[in-house]
This record gives structure tokens, sequence and C-alpha cells, in this order.
């Protein structure tokens, strides 16, 4: 079976999580506390980073492209007859261009900053000097990500989906990284009500149940987060 190594708020995990679910690929997922640096661990990886994926025959695979690319190419056309990266040339580049939007520039200026502040420090807290968040950091990026949540709504009035008419990776790209912001309750959604009807529609696909069940020793996340209707 595919076991998946995968840390509960990490984006990039949930993300591969999320397209296995929607391929309804069978997996096991194995927890992964990267600041320990476990060794046997690091053997896989030695970057020390995740997810990290590994197959049937136990075949390796590293970093989130790389790992979503390989479950793209090896299953969903022979199970679904569909893709997440389906259309034409033009549309395959426009989920493309959004999923690298949500995984670099809103990962950069928004979530990265918040996990950093709050997670990152919380696990390394014995370990360095600097263990309180910075409150300034936090500000600047739950100000960053008013400019992403107007754009995000944009794209949402004007398309069904993100990034056209059907579910694509651009959605999972950009529900991760929300989904993470909300389970630490940093999204205000009374402000963003076509954002919300959008995510209210990821939270009801089967596909999403489980990350909808995550907890993290340590952070509770507000009532609505497991409420498919808010």
């Amino acid at each position: 079976m595919i076991k998946l190594f995968q840390f509960k708020l990490c984006p990039f995990s949930r993300r591969v999580r999320f397209t296995l679910e929607e391929y309804n690929i069978s997996f096991v997922t194995i927890d992964e506390i990267i600041w320990n640096k476990r060794k046997e661990f690091l053997a896989i990886n030695p970057a020390g980073t995740l997810p990290v994926l590994i197959d049937e025959a136990d075949d390796i695979i590293i970093n989130n492209y790389a790992i979503i690319e390989y479950i793209e190419e090896k299953f969903s056309q022979p199970l679904n007859g569909t893709s997440l990266i389906s259309g034409n040339l033009k549309a395959k580049a426009e989920i493309r261009r959004l999923v690298d939007w949500y995984d670099n520039k809103f990962y950069n200026e928004v979530s990265k900053i918040i996990l950093r502040e709050l997670i990152d420090k919380y696990y390394m807290k014995n370990r360095t000097e600097d263990k309180s968040p910075n409150m300034e950091s936090l500000r600047i990026a739950q100000e960053n990500s008013i400019y992403h949540f107007e754009y995000l709504s944009h794209l949402i009035s004007t398309r069904r989906w993100i990034a056209g008419d059907a579910i694509s990776q651009a959605d999972i790209a950009a529900a991760t990284h929300i989904s993470c912001l909300d389970y630490l309750n940093k999204i205000d959604w009374d402000k963003w009500s076509e954002i919300k009807n959008w995510y209210a529609r990821i939270k009801s696909r089967p596909s999403f149940s489980s990350i909808l069940e995550d907890r993290l020793a340590g952070f509770q996340p507000p009532n609505h987060y497991s409420n498919p209707d808010f």
C-alpha cells in the first residue's frame, strides 16, 4: 500500500492527501515531526522535507510537485478517465499557473509566515531562544492575505471553480493552504462570502473529510472548522 509521510498542518501534505482521496487511492499516512530530524526519515529524504510518498514498489517520490505529477500520470486516467489537470493546453497552463500562485506566492506571503510563527516555533520552543510568535510578522501575513482573498473572490465570481468549469489541482492547492489558516482561525469568513461558498463546496466533498478530522496536539480548531456548512 502507498505510504505518505506527512504533517497534519502542512498544506503540501494535505494537497497530496486530497488528490489521493479524489482518485479513491488507498494509502496510509505516517505523521512526521520534521523538527525532530529523525534519522530513519532523513535516510529516506536527506532534505528532511514533507511530503514524501512511497509507492507499492517501494519507490520513493519526494516533493509536492513531483508527487502530484506522479499521481496524475499513474492514476488519474487509468482509474477515473479524467484528471485534475485537464482540458486543452491553455486550460492546463492556467491550472498550473494557479497551483504555482498558491504553492509559492500565497505560501511565501501568507501561510508560510503564519505556520512558522505559530507551528514551527511551538515545536522548536525547547531548541531556540525565539519562542514567541512575532506579532508584526503575523500582522503582515494577515495584511497580505487581503490581496490574495480579493483575487480569489474575483476568480470565483467569474468561474465555477478557480481555474474553470471543473474542480482541478488549482482548487486543491488553494483549499489546502486555506484549510491550514482556517484550522488556526486566521480567516474572517464574514468578509469573504464568495470564498466561503466555494470552500463549503470543497468541505462537502468526501475526499476532504479526513482533512476536516485532523487534530494537532496543542492546537484546537474553531468550531466551524469541521462543519461543511460552516
